[in-house]
This record gives structure tokens, sequence and C-alpha cells, in this order.
């Protein structure tokens, strides 16, 4: 007896029977014989019943998600010998797979032409579209054992809990208690990263640090607002003069530019985010262009649709984002009275964002308006009455004489008062904007954290990356950024080496 389409006979009970049972609940179904031979001949099994009740045992305990629903084993006579025959339905779960091989193409047996075959990777990634609608974060995750302690912690900080029933309500878990990618991007094991850099000047030939993130897209958000945030230097000036947001790039929208490059970005491609910081501008390129539903005009009208939705939610629910269209035109806003607005540009594969330094521009505005002021000073009219005047009609010949007052000579500024120079405010026409003296950067340009952490020397001896982190609340990374910045300004010594690493004043 050949086989048939979707029907498999065996001579014994083996693992092969279980392969079979993945295959057909992926497929079309099928049925199997335990007991007869691939040429049809009858051998029976002992133990018949204790056979099938095992079979649904396994089909419970070892394929992911639970298939027993599909699976009914019964035991036949077949030439008087028992026979154990188990029908399997197309699974409503798919796909399945054996637990000990993973969501891997090993793993994901299916039926092809009535044989039992390991898909191809394209055919395996096809299955996994289809059990999410073609959205990344609904379809399984081919890693289903992840851990979350990095999100939880978050989660508590937020007064929220990751439970059984958030995992669902999120869209964690599928219908089966499935891990879904959404889940995976949460998870410790998150494919997923963020480079960050930061440039000396307006080129990339002068890096003056760098940081991998990697681990829960939450920790990854918070770890690279913390690198944004230690270089998002304070304009002292603007801070006395009392002018609004006196950092270089207004901390609400640095978050605001962040969160959409996280949310927003196409998870199924390996690329990185990259963050490039250099002295005049923030770059924030997100891998996923603008959706092909969407045109970048559109976008700036605050049409949203969002790739990641899920995903949005639950930033919404930490607070991290305010409402879902609104990030575009924040950004604009915050730059409107700036010289040079934001960028966004788009490809079909990248979106990046171009954030120029808000604080110089308005401290070169300030400047070239103070310029322009003292280099046209206003005219003085003096007014004399008299009574009864005569009319006074002057000669037809006498020329008319125009006299234009000559303005006092002003001094310039001593140069320790000045941000920049006069001739680097006028002479700015693209936005490589002018770079400050490097002994302004070094004594005024410190960020709030860097000035606690030289207040901490200034109280004790000497203090380690530890000490920063708890007195300050901050990651290991963020922590550590701090400190390199402030050796490589001169404002604090390294000493010791390895693990035995401390800080202290010069």
């Amino acid at each position: 007896m050949a086989e048939k389409r979707n029907v498999e006979y065996q001579r014994e009970f083996n693992d092969t029977t279980l392969r079979a049972i993945v295959a057909y609940a992926n497929t079309d179904g099928g049925r199997i014989y335990v007991g007869i031979d691939e040429f049809g001949r009858t051998y029976g099994v002992q133990n018949a019943q204790e056979i099938a009740e095992r079979i649904t045992t396994l089909a419970q305990n070892l394929v992911r998600p639970d298939v027993s629903s599909s699976v009914i084993s019964r035991v036949e006579k077949r030439d008087g010998r028992d026979v154990v025959v188990t029908n399997v339905f197309r699974g409503e779960s798919r796909p399945y797979w054996l637990a000990e091989k993973g969501l891997c193409p090993q793993g994901v047996p299916v039926a092809e032409n009535g044989r039992v075959v390991t898909p191809s990777e394209r055919k395996l990634r096809q299955m996994l579209a289809e059990t999410g609608s073609g959205a990344f974060e609904r379809e399984r995750s081919r890693v289903q054992t992840l851990t979350f302690d990095q999100s939880s912690k978050i989660f508590g900080e937020e007064k929220l809990t990751l439970s059984e029933k958030s995992f669902r309500e999120f869209g964690l878990v599928d219908e089966s208690g499935t891990y879904t990618n959404l889940a995976l991007l949460l998870s410790d094991q998150c494919p997923a990263t963020i480079r960050l850099a930061f440039f000396e000047g307006a080129r990339e030939n002068q890096i003056h640090d760098r940081l991998e993130l990697s681990g829960s897209i939450l920790r990854q958000y918070r770890d690279a607002f913390d690198f944004l945030d230690q270089y998002n230097r304070t304009n002292e000036t603007l801070r006395a003069a009392n002018r609004g947001d006196f950092h270089d790039y207004p901390s609400e929208i640095l978050r605001e530019a962040l969160v959409n490059a996280i949310v927003h970005r196409d998870y199924k491609t390996d690329a990185r985010t990259l963050i490039r910081h250099y002295h005049n501008r923030v770059e924030i390129v997100s891998p996923g262009g603008v959706p092909r539903e969407l045109s970048l005009d559109e976008l700036n009208l605050g049409v949203s649709a969002p790739r990641n939705p899920r995903l949005v939610n639950i930033f919404y629910q930490l607070e991290y984002v305010e409402s879902c269209g609104t990030g575009i035109r924040k950004i604009r806003q915050a730059y409107a009275a700036c010289r040079f607005p934001p960028r966004f540009e788009t490809s079909p594969h990248y979106f990046k964002t171009t954030l120029y330094n808000a604080s110089r521009q308005k401290q070169e505005k300030r400047v070239a308006d103070a310029v322009a002021t003292v280099a046209t000073p206003p005219l003085t009219t003096r007014v004399v009455r008299m009574e009864n005047p005569a009319p006074v009609k002057p000669p037809e010949s006498a020329p008319l004489v125009v006299v234009t007052p000559t303005p006092e000579p002003v001094q310039d500024p001593p140069r320790s008062r000045r941000m920049t120079t006069i001739r680097d405010s006028l002479s700015v026409a693209s936005p490589t904007l002018a770079t400050p003296a490097t002994t302004v950067r070094q004594s005024l340009l410190l960020s709030s954290r860097e000035r606690l952490t030289l207040q901490m020397l200034k109280t004790r001896e000497t203090i380690t990356r530890a000490d920063v982190e708890r007195e300050l609340n901050l990651t290991q990374a963020a922590a550590a950024a701090i400190l390199r910045r402030l050796v490589n300004a001169g404002r604090v010594v390294l000493c010791g080496a390895g693990s035995n690493i401390w800080y202290r004043l010069p």
C-alpha cells in the first residue's frame, strides 16, 4: 500500500510521529497510522491505548503552542491487530513548532506532496507574517525564551506592572499565549540596537565619545536620552538673560525626536538606529522610511499612520509620548524663531531628523541685534518754540544741505565676555554655525549632571563611577559618559586601573 497525500504509515511509534503531527497541523491536516509499515503491511502495536494517550500528551507538552486540540488518537483493529490512528486537523494557531527545536525551520516541519519536510527561511517568514496580519509587532517571536527584568523595573518605577493580564492587553502574547515580536522588543534579549556618537566638530573626523545600546527597547530609550542630555550643554549667557530654554537643544524636543525614531522604525531590518551629535546639530537616522500610504507633507500636517501602534501605546502608558501625530509639528514649532529649522528627510528605507543647535542660534541673533542697534543710533530732534516767528524765505540759490550725525565710536566688549565674535555672528550663511571658544566650552557649557559630579568631588576627596550612579540615579553607561567627558575636558583626573578606578579633582 503506497502512502497517500498527507497520510503517513509507521511500523512503530517514534520521534517522527510527533514531527508528522506538527507538519500536518501547519498545513492542511492529515492522518498517521502507527502499526502499519510504508508498504501497507499490518504489524500492530502492543499497549495501543497507552500509545494513543501518549500521543495526545506529547502534542500538548512538546509542541508550541499547544496543538492537542487539533489531534485525535484512537485504536482500530486491522487484520486482527491493534493499530493507532491519529487524525490531525489544520491548526488555528499556526505556525506550530517542536519545543526542543524552537521557532526555526528545523523546528517547524510542513507537509508538501505527501512528505514531511523542513521549510525554507522564506517560507517560515511568510507563515509568521500570516499570523500577525503583516504587522511585525503582532507576529510570533522566533525567540520564545525571553526575560523582562529591565522592562519590569521601568514599569515599576512608573507605578505600573507587567502582569499576565497586561501581557495580553498590550499584545505581548497572542491568543495561544505565544510571545509576539512586541514582547521581543521589550525583552532583555531584544535584537534591535542604537548606536550613538559624539563629535567635537561639524564632521565625523573628531569623534569624542560613542555608545552602543542593547537590551530592552525601553532601557535603550532611557540610556539614549541620558547620553544626549549629558552633552546637551547649557548656555550660561542665555540663562543669565532669562531667555527661555537655555540648552543647546530643548530637552522636550530632543526627547520627542528620539521617541519618534524608536516607535516608528522598521524592526524587520537588522539595521541600527544611528544618533550622531555634532557641535552644531544632532542627526537621528531611523530604519524605515515614511509608510507607503503617507507622504512627508502629510506627516507635516499631523496625519498619523504608526508602523508599530502597540509599541506607541506602551510609550503612551509610560508617558513617554503625548499623542500620536503631533511629533513633527511640535518640533517645528519649537524652532519657529530660529534661523535654521529642523530638517526631515526620507528615503524608501530610512528616515532622518536633523536638529540644529537652538541656543547658539539664539545667542547669535542676540549679538546681531545688539550690533545693529549700536551701529545705527537713533537721531535726536530738538524742538524750539518761538512766539510770532517771522517767515523766513531761503535764497533761491541756496543749496539744500543734509547733515548726518556721526555716531560715537563703539569699543568692542572684552573677549572674555563674548560667546562668539561679531564677525562670526554676522558671517553665518549656512547651517554650519559658529563655534564658541574652547575656554568658554570648557568653563561654561557644562550639563547640570556634570556640575553635580564636580560638586560631589568638592565635598569628598575621591569618587567612583558607582558613586555617580547612586547619587544621580543614573545608569552605568550614563555615569561613565559623564566621567569620561570631565576627564577629557581636564576637569577630573582618572586614577587606578582595571576594576580599581576612582576619580579626583586636578
